[in-house]
């Protein structure tokens, strides 16, 4: 497995979006960032940011996640996953995957979508969001992928998330007849 060393400032830079509506009139700055790995270095340009909110969950109980794409003319090339109140570490682009969108952190977040191209990438449904854990398995400990969330869906504003039902509490009171002897 190839260690990623990613200068997290210039991803920071890159990928994240600014407060004010006037950002959409103005050029997009080109972002060169330097990605780092065992056998070689690689450039990685980002020519724009796309973001995009999904609901993940099965049944009822949906979540939200937002996911900060990093594009590169039509490739999606970055992903930084925000869920339930956690910034996930910038996440590249794994090109030996050719089924899927696979972004991976250099300590070994996964965020897996459908295949898209940065035109499209806020249309595709997302896989899972896994990260890595800890575990005894057979007396031993081992590091094992752990599913924080998956089955995300493109959360468009039409789908309502259910709320939590609130549980109606009721008092039970016993009573006990006494009579007196006369």
């Amino acid at each position: 497995m190839k260690k990623v060393f990613i200068p997290a400032a210039l991803l920071m830079l890159a990928l994240t979006g600014c407060a004010s509506k006037s950002h959409h009139k103005t050029p997009v700055a080109k972002t060169t960032t330097t990605v780092t790995t065992q056998s070689s270095t690689t450039n990685v340009q980002i020519d724009g940011k796309k973001e995009v909110a999904y609901l993940c969950g099965a049944g009822n109980v949906k979540n939200p996640l937002r996911v900060m794409y990093g594009l590169q003319g039509q490739n999606v090339v970055a992903a930084q996953v925000s869920y339930q109140g956690a910034l996930s570490p910038v996440m590249m682009r794994d090109t030996s995957d050719v089924n899927y969108n696979t972004f991976v952190s250099p300590q070994g977040i996964t965020w897996k979508t459908g295949l898209a191209t940065s035109e499209t990438v806020d249309k595709v449904g997302a896989v899972s969001l896994v990260q890595p854990t800890r575990q005894v398995v057979n007396g031993e400990e081992q590091i094992v992928p752990q599913i924080v969330t998956q089955n995300c869906n493109i959360d468009d504003g039409r789908t309502v998330v259910a709320p939590a039902k609130k549980v109606k509490t009721t008092k039970t009171v016993t009573t006990r007849k006494v009579y007196k002897r006369k």
